[in-house]
């Protein structure tokens, strides 16, 4: 099937998620991982993503608008200057929509399936 055969870009994708809601955190790891990414860390605030980018040098991250109250354009910025895709996974439309970084960048909306995120990662972060 055409779609599995996109799916497979994720296959050893080092991901990093940057998400403060746990649970949601935890539900994007599970569904990379399921097509193979590996998951470089986790980070839920704007200092901590910024380490990680530096750190690690993903391949791709999902990146959540707002990070416990603060806008995550500093990270968007970052990501843009090393030439790392990103999407935006995020609940707050019009606070991406109003920031001159991040609306343009790909998103999918709060809440999500495991299945659009997965499309919506191969897509945009298997560049």
């Amino acid at each position: 099937m055409a779609e599995d055969v996109e799916l497979r870009c994720l296959a050893g994708r080092r991901i990093l998620i940057v998400e403060d809601e746990t649970m949601i955190a935890m539900m994007i790891e599970s569904v990379l991982e399921d097509h193979g990414s590996v998951v470089v860390g986790t980070a839920s605030s704007l200092a901590e993503a910024l380490g990680v980018v530096e750190r690690e040098k993903p391949d791709g991250v999902t990146l959540d608008c707002n990070l416990n109250g603060q806008i995550s354009t500093p990270v968007a910025r970052r990501l843009e200057e090393l030439g790392i895709p990103y999407i935006l996974v995020t609940g707050y439309v019009q606070e991406a929509l109003l920031d001159p970084v991040l609306s343009r960048a790909p998103r999918i909306s709060k809440p999500f399936t495991g299945r659009g995120l997965a499309r919506a990662a191969a897509e945009h972060l298997c560049a």
